[in-house]
Order: C-alpha cells, then sequence, then structure tokens
C-alpha cells in the first residue's frame, strides 16, 4: 500500500552493508554478556574485553538494527534545547555535568575511531539549533545564557553556513557526525581481536539467578554463563517492578534519505519550529545525500506515519529542491522525565544486571560515557557518574494509553500492506494483509506486559504506546522488551 518512495530501511545500514557472525551455537561461559548490538551495548563490551575482561556481545537481529542504526548519526552534546531547563530545574552543577558527560563521551569515541582506524566518515562539525519564523529566538537566547554558564563554547548568530533561511540560531562549536553503522562494524573487529565473543540472531529470553553468577535462556537450545549481564537495549528485557515502564515513555521519529546533486555543506542542524526538522549531509560513495528528519510523536499513537513522511518530502522538495528520496525508516527512543539516560544497576542492590536506556533520542556522545560508567561498576571502580546516572534517582510518573476501534468486515478490503484494528468478544485483535495477499490475524495484546498495539501504517509494524516493542505485520518481534511473538488468532 505505500506510496512512497525509495526502500524502507535505514539509509546508514544500506550503505554500510551487513556483518556476518553466528548465532549461538554452543553453550556458554564469560564474565560479562552484553545484550543489545547498538552502540551502548558494543562500547561496553570493548571497553569490558580492553579492560582484560571476557564477554560476549549478544544481538537478536543484526547489529545495529535498532536506535543506533535508525539515528540522524549527529555526535553531538547540543541535544537541541536543554541546559536552560536543566539550569531552571536542577541548578548549575547538573546541568554542567550532563554537558561533561556528552563532552566525555563524544571524545571516548572518536579517540577510538583514531586508535582503530574506523572508516566511519567522521566529521568535525559545529552543531545548530535555528528558528524560521522567529518564533523561539527568545528560547534560543536563554539556552545561550546557559551556554554562558555552563561553559559551552557556543551562542547566537543570525546565519548558517548553508543556503537555508534562518531567523536566527544557536551554535555549538566543535561537535560530530558520522556513520553509525560503520562504526558500528568496525568495533565489532576491535572486540573480536580482543578476544570478545560477537553473537548475532539470538535473542535473549530468560535467567536463571544463582548465588554468584547467572545462565541465561535463549531462543537457541544454549545459554551463556556469566557473572554480570548489561541490557543495552532500547527497553530493557527485564522491568522489576515494572519501574522502566511506569517511568520512561517511548517515542518514534522518522527519517529520510534526498540524492544531491551537490554537497550539503557543514555542520549539523535542526529546527526548534513545529513541526521540527532535523538535517545533515551524507555521502553513499561519491553520491552526495542528505539526511533529513522529524514529525517525532509517542510511538503507537494514531497519526498516519506515511503522512509523517509525506510531510518531511514537502520540506526537503520546498527547501533544498530535493525530490529523489532514496530511502525513509522510523527511528524509536525512550524519554526519561529529567532527560537523563537510566545507566546502572537494573535495581537498588543488584549488582549482577545492569541497564543502559533512556537516551532521550540524543544518546550517542554519552553513550561513550555511559559504557564506561558500566564497564567501572563491574570492575569494582569509582565513577563520579554513578549517583547522576543511576535509575534509581526519584522521578514522576507517566500517563496510559489510548485505544482504536475498527471492523472485521473490513478485512477483505484490505490492500496488500494495510492492516486494520478490530474486536472479537471485546478483545482487540488486528488483521494484515501481508504483499503474498495472505491475510493475518493476531491478538493486539503486547506480549510483554499485556498494552494494545497499534499499527505503524509506514513502517507496516504493530507498535506498543507503553514500553516500544515493536511487531512486524504478522506478529513477529522485530524489537523488544517483548520476547515472544503476537498470538495468532483463529477468526474462522
Amino acid at each position: 500500500m505505500s506510496r512512497l518512495e525509495g526502500s524502507q530501511q535505514s539509509f546508514w545500514k544500506t550503505e554500510a552493508g551487513p556483518v556476518h557472525y553466528a548465532k549461538l551455537s554452543k553453550d556458554l561461559e564469560v564474565d560479562t554478556a552484553v545484550i543489545g548490538g547498538g552502540i551502548s551495548g558494543a562500547l561496553t563490551a570493548y571497553l569490558l574485553a580492553k579492560a582484560g575482561r571476557s564477554v560476549a556481545i549478544v544481538e537478536a537481529r543484526d547489529f545495529s538494527a535498532g536506535s543506533t542504526g535508525g539515528t540522524t548519526a549527529k555526535l553531538s552534546s547540543q541535544h537541541q534545547l536543554i541546559y536552560h531547563e536543566m539550569l531552571q530545574r536542577d541548578g548549575l552543577d547538573v546541568a554542567r555535568k550532563f554537558y561533561d558527560a556528552n563532552e566525555e563521551g563524544r571524545k571516548l569515541i572518536e579517540s577510538i575511531i583514531k586508535e582503530h582506524n574506523i572508516d566511519c566518515d567522521f566529521t568535525e562539525e559545529d552543531a545548530y539549533v535555528f528558528t524560521q519564523d522567529g518564533s523561539h529566538t527568545e528560547s534560543l537566547k536563554a539556552e545561550a545564557q546557559a551556554y554562558d554558564e555552563i561553559g559551552i563554547d557556543g551562542g547566537m548568530t543570525n546565519s548558517i553556513p548553508i543556503d537555508f533561511d534562518v531567523s536566527s540560531a544557536l551554535v555549538m562549536r566543535k561537535q560530530a557526525q558520522f556513520q553509525p553503522v560503520k562504526f558500528i562494524h568496525g568495533l565489532l573487529k576491535a572486540i573480536e581481536e580482543l578476544g570478545g565473543k560477537i553473537i548475532q540472531h539470538t535473542r535473549y529470553m530468560d535467567k536463571e539467578e544463582h548465588d554468584d553468577y547467572l545462565v541465561l535462556t535463549t531462543n537457541t537450545p544454549y545459554k551463556i554463563t556469566c557473572k554480570h549481564v548489561v541490557l543495552a537495549t532500547l527497553f530493557p528485557v527485564e522491568d522489576p517492578h515494572s519501574f522502566y515502564s511506569n517511568t520512561m515513555e517511548p517515542m518514534s521519529s522518522h527519517l529520510t534519505a534526498f540524492e544531491s546533486d551537490q554537497p550539503f555543506g557543514t555542520g549539523v542542524y535542526i529546527g526548534q519550529d513545529e513541526p521540527r526538522r532535523t538535517f545533515r549531509g551524507a555521502y553513499d560513495g561519491d553520491q552526495p545525500i542528505l539526511i533529513v528528519g522529524g514529525n517525532t510523536h509517542r510511538t503507537g499513537n494514531k497519526s498516519s506515519t506515511i503522512d509523517h513522511y509525506e510531510a518531511i518530502r514537502q520540506f526537503t522538495k520546498a527547501e533544498f529542491g530535493l525530490t529523489k528520496m532514496l530511502a525513509y525508516w522510523s527511528e524509536h527512543d525512550m524519554v526519561t522525565p529529567d532527560r537523563r539516560p537510566f545507566i546502572g544497576p537494573i535495581e537498588e542492590g543488584n549488582d549482577k544486571m545492569f541497564v543502559m536506556t533512556g537516551y532521550n533520542k540524543w544518546g550517542l556522545a554519552v553513550a561513550g560515557t555511559a559504557a564506561q560508567l558500566i564497564c567501572d561498576l563491574i570492575e569494582g571502580k569509582e565513577n563520579s557518574y554513578a549517583k547522576f546516572l543511576s535509575p534509581q534517582r526519584d522521578l514522576p510518573k507517566k500517563e496510559e494509553k489510548e485505544d482504536q476501534p475498527s471492523i472485521l468486515e473490513q478485512a477483505k478490503q484490505l490492500s496488500k500492506g494495510e492492516a486494520k484494528r478490530f474486536e472479537i468478544n471485546e478483545e482487540a485483535s488486528g488483521m494484515y494483509r501481508d504483499h503474498t495477499g495472505d491475510i493475518h490475524y493476531v491478538d493486539l495484546t503486547c506480549t510483554h506486559l499485556g498494552c494494545e498495539v497499534k499499527w505503524n501504517d509506514g513502517d507496516e509494524t504493530w507498535d506498543c504506546p507503553c514500553h516500544g516493542s515493536i511487531f512486524d505485520g504478522t506478529g513477529k518481534v522485530i524489537a523488544g522488551p517483548a520476547k515472544d511473538p503476537l498470538k495468532q488468532i483463529d477468526v474462522s
């Protein structure tokens, strides 16, 4: 049913190509098992291996298949507008510490790229937040004042170094961009050279707890025995007392890649006007590319994903004159109330299981600091960010979900790639016609904690609005925390 041009996959994944690592094929024993093959998991596995620890990194799908492979790949401490908010709510020490955490992480990633000569299109760039209509100029000025108080290299400007009209902008200097999937591929090679085990297409399912070790079960017949496990997944696949479910909010953004007839220029950009737009340049070989995204919303809401992509396409045509869309994809992340990630023990007193989650859509730079924190916690070392990023800090609650009815009789009218919600005995159910014409009927109860999943028409997925699980149209798990597919139902 998609009327969109281009491939429905992240440009970064297509351009970098796949990596080939084996599925778990025998029982394994390591000091630490890292669950999740994005930037957090890969950096943590790398630092642990470099520290001499035996480590396995385990990915349920392809490496970089999640948020890391879907981002705009700005390696920046800017985070749109955040520092004035932190100053007002938490004070100067917290705001400065958050900036330091991002800067230290960014510099660590840059040092790893240089040390291992990772070819990932890394370039130093200035980062800009802009307003075109001027309605957010005062917000930009307030953020600039926060920059001055914290000591950030940047400030207000009335112009930017590309052909794009703005009323005013805020610059943070000496930030960076890179190709995130190429970086992960290079990091995996470094982990392997350090003796780390790399396991792909193997899903963590459950754990058996013993006094001084854990036994992890997977979707294979084999198990992993370890002293520590790091859950570096979008949402923790374990959630004691539903803390993470009750605290974080899943959000989705939409991105596109356009072919350009000339290089984009310098800088990375995000708008403060609604709907917000983010963009940066890239290359596919020698071919200049423009990455454009935005239209962030809560995962699983009622909005049409196709309409979001179409709005981005129209913006790109109007502002840059580009019309050939090469790819489109969605990116998902979890948002915390204070906009700091949760890095540390999964619950108070647990020294075996750690989490890395809640990056608030700006996780690349701070992931380096997060990985170092986890490594230090496992090694019993002091780390100044342990309390600052701890999941155990006090936080407010969040709101619940919504509903969306439909009619069973419309099943035969579905086009290929379409889906509908309906009810059987007042139970939420879904129908989906795949691209061969077959219709699949599923229970819309998320297999994680029972929320009702919603249809995402742009990506042809069932998305959980509560905790961010993603299932394909037939019900198979694409992204956790869910481990089991949606239940198939019989409508005959």
